[in-house]
């Protein structure tokens, strides 16, 4: 389970995180300036969080403890992070908010390489997988497109249950496929195979009801977090998705 601290303080920094950036909102995680935070990755070898902090164009990175690692900034020229995901190198991948590409990092903030993306393709929210090929969220069409380190178009993820627009991606220990969306179900998860298995979240006033959910992540035990970024929340779910809690509120 995440602590109690860190998933407050996650919380209130990613509430104001949108499919698409949707206005200048400043938030706090345990005492540092965070401006759109966009992104949400956990490295599986450290369960440390990483966060895409947009508009200050820099990655920021928590322990287990809620306590700041360590941030950097993500150099000349590049700016707006907004999908964030790890290899299993531990590499740290970004994808641009404008631009169609990833930029590689190594875990103490060095820039490694640029990926050039399709055309047609602005990356938005990421998940690196073995073999290390990358889903991505297409912001331009309703589509997840799954590529390698390279820049090149494996497949894509293709279903008649997809029925909406994606904002999140995660997978968990099963393999299988979380996708969140912000109408519809909340969560609809997929076999390898892109078989549904079950969807759940609903849009209403209990509390485990949705307003905007946005992103999600699966810990090391299995547990899902996904971000409603309408009510300033963080919900957690088992690892059987059975939800068990909320943190945070608007602050």
């Amino acid at each position: 389970m995440i602590p109690t601290l860190l998933a407050i303080t996650l919380s209130a920094a990613l509430a104001s995180s949108e499919i698409e950036y949707m206005g200048v909102t400043p938030e706090i995680i345990d005492g540092l300036p965070m401006n759109s935070p966009q992104g949400l990755a956990v490295n599986p070898k450290t369960d440390e969080f990483l966060v895409a902090d947009a508009l200050n164009d820099r990655v920021l990175i928590f322990d287990t403890t809620g306590a700041p690692v360590f941030d950097f900034p993500l150099g000349e020229d590049r700016h707006t992070p907004f999908g964030i995901a790890v290899d299993s190198a531990g590499e740290i991948i970004v994808g641009a908010m404008d631009k169609p590409v990833l930029w590689v990092y190594d875990y103490n903030g060095g820039f490694i390489d640029e990926i050039a993306l399709p055309e047609g393709v602005l990356p938005g929210r990421l998940m690196a997988v073995a073999p290390d090929n990358i889903f991505l969220i297409n912001r331009v069409g309703k589509e997840i497109l799954i590529i390698d380190h390279r820049g090149n178009l494996l497949s894509k993820f293709e279903s008649n249950d997809l029925q909406c627009k994606p904002s999140g991606i995660c997978q968990d220990k099963e393999g299988d496929l979380l996708v969140v969306s912000n109408s519809g179900s909340a969560v609809t998860l997929f076999d390898p195979s892109n078989k549904i298995l079950n969807r759940f979240g609903e849009h209403g006033r209990r509390p485990e009801d949705f307003s905007f959910p946005t992103t999600a992540a699966v810990d090391s035990l299995g547990g899902l977090w996904v971000v409603d970024s309408f009510r300033h929340e963080l919900k957690h779910f088992d690892s059987k998705r059975k939800f068990v809690e909320i943190f945070g509120k608007r602050g």
